[in-house]
């Protein structure tokens, strides 16, 4: 048997695992031992302007002899960060500050040019940051304006969807100052 699980991971500022998301696997039990290995483990904490900051990454985990893992998209997926050329307050994700945020994903059960991404607010508000047929590979990478769509704080869900069916979800915070920030980490990997 071989095969692969992804999970969101949130690391607080200490270093210390804050939650974990399953967010696709092959075989669930695999999936789960992943997840407890996760939760058991401790990180170095993500730093941004030489501070500690907690964030929000993604993991595969591979087992067996898994083939293309790293080639083909083995599931759908989408995260979002702020350009590195974004102000301070900005790349820490703090209120009234995101303007602008660089879409990752991969599209693995659909056809791309199908799929949209839309941004879900704490209370319900729905965004389409980028509309159906704008995506045209299985892989894609693509800076969005948000408007003052990110302005509150607070826990928002990134959507990929297909027909307004959600297909994956992410996450983004949005925090009152630094020390409750939570970042997503850059890249998408």
């Amino acid at each position: 048997m071989d095969g692969e699980s992804t999970h969101e991971v949130l690391v607080d500022r200490s270093g210390r695992v804050r939650d974990i998301r399953i967010v696709g696997t092959t075989f669930m039990v695999f999936a789960i031992a992943s997840d407890a290995a996760l939760r058991a483990g401790s990180f170095y904490p993500a730093t941004l302007e030489g501070k500690p900051v907690g964030s929000r990454f993604w993991m595969r985990f591979p087992f067996g002899v898994p083939r293309n893992i790293e080639s083909s998209p083995a599931r759908n997926r989408v995260t979002a960060f702020v350009p590195g050329d974004e102000p301070v307050r900005a790349r820490w994700q703090l209120t009234g500050s995101v303007h602008r945020v660089t879409l990752v994903g991969d599209v693995a059960s659909v056809p791309p040019a199908e799929v949209s991404v839309a941004a879900i607010a704490p209370g319900g508000a729905t965004r389409v940051l980028v509309p159906a047929g704008r995506i045209d590979s299985k892989r894609f990478r693509m800076t969005v304006k948000t408007g003052d769509f990110f302005s509150k704080p607070g826990e928002y869900r990134l959507r990929l969807q297909q027909n307004d069916r959600p297909i994956s979800e992410g996450g983004f915070t949005v925090a009152e100052d630094e020390s409750s920030a939570l970042v997503n980490a850059c890249g998408g990997q």
